[in-house]
């Protein structure tokens, strides 16, 4: 994106003017030109800001193009936050160091602390927050001192009581079970899901 220096530059050459003939198209010193076309000024007066962007055809707004308001954690009222709340504890989940994935974690969850009232009846915003819960929870987690962890898709438990740097896995569930079909309804969700095969003896 371009600075505005940059962009009162390029208009001035696309129409064929010295700093010279732009000042005297805006009614400003040549001075005040100078030095915001290269920036020294980074604030100029909203009046000077006018002139200039009339000498040079265009609007302050096309020169000066306005920034959205900083988005910050806390702010839970603004359209933008939910995407992107959703969008950094994403990318820190998955690429994020540990401090930085608990900090962030950690503020989370006092802000949905805050935010979330709970469950008072049907609301129409009753399951807005419990994603970013989700997202906060694993955040927060350290996953070399959970006692349970998913290998090679295997449920797996970490033999925590060691004193070793590398933490011992242990396999504990590698075979599924046949759940008995007693119920109706489990009988009908395990045949719409193709039965379970017999064990043979």
């Amino acid at each position: 994106m371009e600075r505005p220096p940059e962009v009162i530059e390029r208009l001035r050459r696309a129409r064929g003017l010295t700093q010279a003939d732009a000042c005297l198209r805006a009614g400003v010193a040549r001075a005040t030109w100078s030095s915001v076309e290269s920036g020294l000024t980074a604030k100029p007066h909203p009046a000077t800001k006018l002139r200039i962007a009339r000498a040079l055809d265009a609007t302050p707004s096309s020169i000066w193009r306005i920034r959205p308001r900083p988005l910050h954690l806390e702010d839970i009222d603004d359209p933008r936050w939910e995407a992107a709340t959703r969008a950094m504890a994403r990318r820190l989940d998955r690429a994020g160091s540990l401090e930085e994935r608990q900090r962030f974690g950690d503020r989370l969850v006092a802000v949905l602390d805050y935010a979330d009232q709970g469950s008072t009846g049907a609301r129409p915003d009753e399951g807005r927050w419990d994603e970013l819960w989700q997202l906060a929870s694993s955040l927060v987690a350290d996953p070399e001192s959970m006692p349970i962890a998913v290998v090679d898709g295997r449920l797996v438990e970490r033999d925590l009581d060691g004193f070793t740097p590398a933490t011992r896995i242990r396999v504990i569930a590698a075979k599924p079970r046949r759940l008995p079909a007693r119920s109706g309804r489990l009988r009908d969700l395990v045949a719409a899901l193709g039965g379970v095969p017999q064990r043979r003896r």
